[in-house]
């Protein structure tokens, strides 16, 4: 019985460690300029554009959007798609979403999205987690300036691609997750070692 029950112990040591170090998820992501009223994002609210992301390893990846434009992004390397040339966002704004649950918001200045920059926004989420956007001077025709998801679509006009990167503070477990891990382990290994004499 007490075998067991240490067993059972390392065992909740274990996926609590493993819980612990779980990914987060972004949603609710926002681009907005010229005095706030240019915006494009990932809420469905039957006012404003889409704000597109794809895998950022070519231009016409699909959408990662679902079909009313909403998305969830976890930790990755992304395109956000905005517009180019009129309803673009340049110059003073605020980029925002929320993450875990927690709402994070910043204004920056967005550079001219013709031209690759360096990143002009840059987050430090709770538990070092770090979001950042760039501007990649890339274009090609995806999305139109129609609400929400009906905005998932060409209209014969390029668009801008943003980099924007999702990043965990660290693939190593948080020192309180790496003792639970270790500790579990550690028990797994020595019962299951008393148990084999």
């Amino acid at each position: 019985m007490r075998f067991v029950s240490k067993y059972l112990l390392s065992i909740s040591m274990l996926c609590t460690a493993m819980a612990t170090a779980s990914a987060g998820t972004l949603t609710d992501i926002s681009f907005k300029s010229n005095s706030l009223s240019y915006i494009n994002n990932t809420i469905v609210d039957g006012n404003t554009s889409p704000l597109a992301f794809t895998a950022a390893t070519g231009l016409n990846q699909p959408f990662l959007n679902a079909a009313d434009s909403t998305v969830s992004l976890g930790y990755g390397s992304y395109y956000a798609i905005a517009f180019l040339g009129f309803g673009e966002h340049i110059g003073a704004g605020q980029i925002s979403f929320i993450a875990d649950g927690t709402p994070y918001a910043q204004n920056v200045t967005f550079p001219s999205p013709a031209s690759a920059s360096g990143i002009f926004a840059s987050f430090v989420l709770a538990g070092g987690d770090t979001v950042t956007v760039a501007s990649t001077g890339l274009s090609a025709d995806r999305i139109s300036i129609i609400a929400d998801g009906a905005g998932l679509q060409p209209n014969g006009t390029a668009d801008a691609f943003y980099a924007f990167k999702y990043s965990s503070a660290s693939a190593v477990p948080e020192p309180t997750s790496g003792a639970l891990l270790i500790g579990g382990i550690a028990l797994l290994g020595l019962m299951l070692r008393r148990g084999r004499r």
